[in-house]
């Protein structure tokens, strides 16, 4: 598929990102709050760039042939993988979430 059709998949990819958020935040915390709706945000700007990264490590391991593109571009889509889930973990494990599960 060639990208230019692939870069439209992005707006409905994170808009289910986004919406699959929502749902399962206000499922397992029955709230939604300003952070909770920062978080839902991020992981909607996950799922948007998801597809360009893909692209990217699909060109990488191929640019680079045998077993060390394929080692080259899962370390490159993880690396940048976890730069984009960053910040969504950072708003999650602040405040209230760093005693969640210690209100015994």
């Amino acid at each position: 598929m060639p990208i230019n059709y692939a870069l439209l998949l992005c707006i409905p990819i994170g808009l289910l990102f986004y919406f699959t958020a929502v749902g399962l935040l206000h499922l397992f915390l029955g709230r939604y709050e300003q952070k909770e709706r920062r978080a839902a945000y991020c992981f909607a700007a996950f799922g948007v760039l998801s597809v360009p990264l893909i692209y990217v490590s699909g060109i990488v391991g191929n640019a680079i042939s045998g077993a060390v593109g394929t080692v080259v571009s899962g370390v490159l889509f993880g690396v940048i993988a976890m730069l984009l889930m960053g910040p969504l973990l950072r708003l999650l494990l602040e405040g209230k979430w760093r005693t969640f599960g210690k209100n015994h």
